[in-house]
């Protein structure tokens, strides 16, 4: 799987998002890898380039829509067809309700649903859960990025961090809501008062 993350830009980027003709290069050289996905290839403005680069590359998955937070648009994806994996994420986008209607009329087109999860823990169960409850992936994705990025460090509102198993697989919780129990501790550290 290869992230080009060209769909949404950060306040620190300075340069542009790759344009369609440097895309097409990128995405032809990695089919020769046998790549599984190709993720956020271009800006989300350009829906008839990524419907194109899905046409002329039938053996690579196109990725996208982390980051989209309008409905309609991502219906306007589904609607044209425009990729093979949907990547929603549940709290940073569209919510779990919204989230879960787009990810079932997604696999309605035989398309898939593997949300974005780079958020807290809380975030990661919440993907989890709607991924879980529509039959999403085949993958999960889970965020972490050592040595900034640790289960520890991305959930100290936690009791205990989100964590894989020992197979590396990521458990849905048994316990009730999305199966977190807040650190009190470090909630009322960073209340403001």
């Amino acid at each position: 799987m290869v992230d080009l993350n060209q769909s949404w830009r950060m306040a620190g980027d300075t340069a542009n998002a790759s344009d369609l003709a440097g895309t097409r290069k990128t995405i032809a050289r990695l089919a020769e890898l046998d790549v599984f996905w190709v993720e956020e290839p271009l800006p989300y403005a350009d829906l008839n380039g990524f419907k194109r680069l899905r046409a002329e590359n039938p053996g690579v998955r196109i990725a996208a829509c982390e980051m989209h937070h309008s409905p309609t648009e991502l219906l306007r994806y589904l609607e044209e067809d425009a990729l093979d994996i949907y990547q929603m994420d549940v709290v940073l986008a569209i919510g779990m309700h919204r989230a879960r209607t787009l990810a079932e009329l997604a696999q309605l087109k035989h398309r898939q649903f593997t949300p974005h999860s780079w958020t807290n823990g809380i975030g990661v169960l919440a993907n989890l859960h709607v991924a879980a409850g529509v039959g999403g992936g085949p993958f999960f994705e889970f965020p972490y990025d050592p040595p900034g990025w640790t289960p520890e460090r991305r959930d100290f509102m936690l009791a205990e961090p989100v964590r894989v198993n020992a197979e590396g697989d990521l458990e849905i919780p048994d316990r009730p809501g999305l199966g977190v129990e807040l650190n009190e501790d470090a909630i009322d550290r960073w209340r403001i008062k």
